[in-house]
């Protein structure tokens, strides 16, 4: 009498790659069509699963796009680090503020599908995931926070400015940059640099 088929057993590193190709997959189209144009069919489709398979590895649609912000924002978070660090210490605020413009916008602009839907998607999740994301933007921002309290008590931001509305002026033109960036004209560094003088230096021509 013929056996039965012995079915492959799916170990534990498949498993593990099938629900990173799913992320990077759910990532690609967040980023492109938004949260919300972004059915859980066409996902599994696009990793050639059946879309109740994806319950396997998620629990649901909402969960898979928290797992995508939370990757990032901390791709944002650990690129500007990584951008600041290699300064010398004690370097003066403008030129961290001009690291930290130039880790945000590679995180943005260079290093994937994460770190786009982060800033694309957040007007359309539900409140519940809003409310985590928020947790984490907000350790992001932080960094910043420090950043400007420090140039303020060392006398390089003058008294009375807002460093709330300064430093989410500076990172909402940053996250704006996806919008209209094309490569080849200017190098990240170059517009990270331009957008911190905007704010930093002003437009306006001091001779007149």
């Amino acid at each position: 009498m013929e056996g039965r088929p012995i079915r492959k057993k799916t170990s534990l590193t498949d498993s593990k790659n099938t629900r990173q190709d799913i992320l990077d997959i759910a990532a690609k189209l967040f980023s492109q069509r938004g949260y919300n144009g972004t059915p859980l069919r066409d996902i599994a489709d696009a990793v050639n699963m059946k879309a109740g398979s994806l319950y396997y590895h998620f629990d649901s649609k909402e969960q898979m796009v928290l797992e995508v912000f939370t990757l990032g924002i901390e791709s944002i978070h650990n690129t500007v680090l990584e951008r600041v660090k290699v300064l010398a210490k004690n370097s003066p605020t403008r030129s961290i503020l001009v690291a930290a413009a130039t880790g945000h916008l590679e995180a943005l602009l260079e290093k994937g599908d994460y770190s786009s839907t982060s800033i694309r998607n957040f007007g359309q999740m539900p409140e519940p995931i809003k409310s985590k994301v928020m947790v984490i933007r907000d350790k992001y921002e932080s960094l910043w926070r420090d950043w400007l309290s420090e140039g303020l008590r060392n006398g390089e931001i003058k008294e009375g400015i807002d460093l709330s509305i300064f430093r989410l002026t500076v990172l909402g033109a940053l996250n704006r940059t996806l919008e209209w960036y094309r490569p080849g004209k200017h190098s990240v560094e170059q517009i990270a640099e331009m957008q911190i003088g905007f704010f930093w230096d002003g437009i306006a021509n001091k001779k007149v």
